[in-house]
């Protein structure tokens, strides 16, 4: 191999190995450390130099916050709200993403402007008005009002996103299925929904990770201990006057698993169903 080859391939890895391993470094290193954290007793951080790897191991932590902070509870919480929330969400955004994709009709455009546009329009600015309607609506305090609010905040982005996969599906196929005999609906099922699995996945997935990773309308919303999604119930693992950081870190933890799970399993079909949604718009 040549002075000048081995030089680029130098000059090539530094550009594109080194950026990546710095952006892991960063995502990577704080998540080792909650986990050793996790695994510490509470003695060990205080007035010890840092340590990575704990010694004596222990899973005390995990069992305290489970058993008696109710991180159980607050797990099934979050698993049934994020559950229905996503086949709503799934099942709303394949009806209308098809709708943009194959219908036309007046104001079709200024619809699809109208739904970027509320992705631009932070939540905080509309808790307010938020708090009171459900309020109104006699649901507050309920698990049914977080997955309501779950469903309209994540309605619009996963419409776009469908639209997309549909989009990239010629129409004469869904010419064909109409000759056949088939109305609009088994076109959907028997036709449109096999071809777009990796989509259908991919809407999923980012619709659950939302709905898991929701905190405000969860605390401004909830106010029963018992109701409480795993979100606002780390927050109360932190104390008026100290904080059991092994414990948040443990806690912090059971709560990453379901989302590593799932990118995990679904990473294939993810990865398709991104590749198609950008092929056509």
């Amino acid at each position: 191999m040549s002075k000048l080859k081995l030089k680029q391939q130098v000059k090539r890895g530094l550009l594109l190995y080194l950026p990546l391993m710095v952006f892991l470094a960063f995502v990577a290193v704080p998540i080792l450390w909650t986990l050793s954290l996790s695994l510490k007793d509470e003695r060990q951080i205080v007035g010890e130099t840092f340590r990575l790897l704990p010694s004596p191991l222990t899973v005390a932590n995990y069992i305290y916050v489970w058993t008696k902070n109710k991180m159980s509870l607050y797990f099934i919480n979050s698993l049934q709200i994020g559950g229905v929330s996503v086949i709503a969400i799934v099942i709303f955004s394949l009806l209308n993403g098809y709708a943009l994709s194959r219908f036309h009709f007046p104001g079709k455009n200024l619809f699809v402007i109208a739904l970027l546009m509320t992705q631009m329009i932070p939540l905080m600015l509309n808790i307010v008005p938020i708090f009171i309607m459900v309020n109104k609506m006699g649901i507050s305090d309920t698990k049914l009002s977080l997955i309501l609010l779950n469903v309209a905040e994540n309605i619009a982005f996963n419409t776009l996103l469908m639209r997309g996969f549909i989009s990239s599906i010629p129409r004469e196929i869904d010419e064909a299925a109409a000759i056949d005999g088939c109305s609009r609906l088994q076109v959907i099922y028997k036709v449109i929904i096999p071809v777009i699995i990796p989509g259908l996945v991919t809407v999923a997935a980012f619709a659950f990770i939302s709905c898991w990773n929701e905190y405000l309308l969860s605390y401004t919303l909830i106010s029963t201990n018992n109701k409480f999604p795993i979100s606002v119930g780390l927050k109360y693992l932190i104390g008026e006057y100290s904080v059991n950081y092994c414990a948040l870190a443990a806690g912090s933890v059971i709560a990453l698993i379901p989302p590593v799970l799932l990118f995990g399993i679904v990473q294939r079909y993810l990865i398709e169903g991104i590749s198609a949604g950008a092929v056509k718009g």
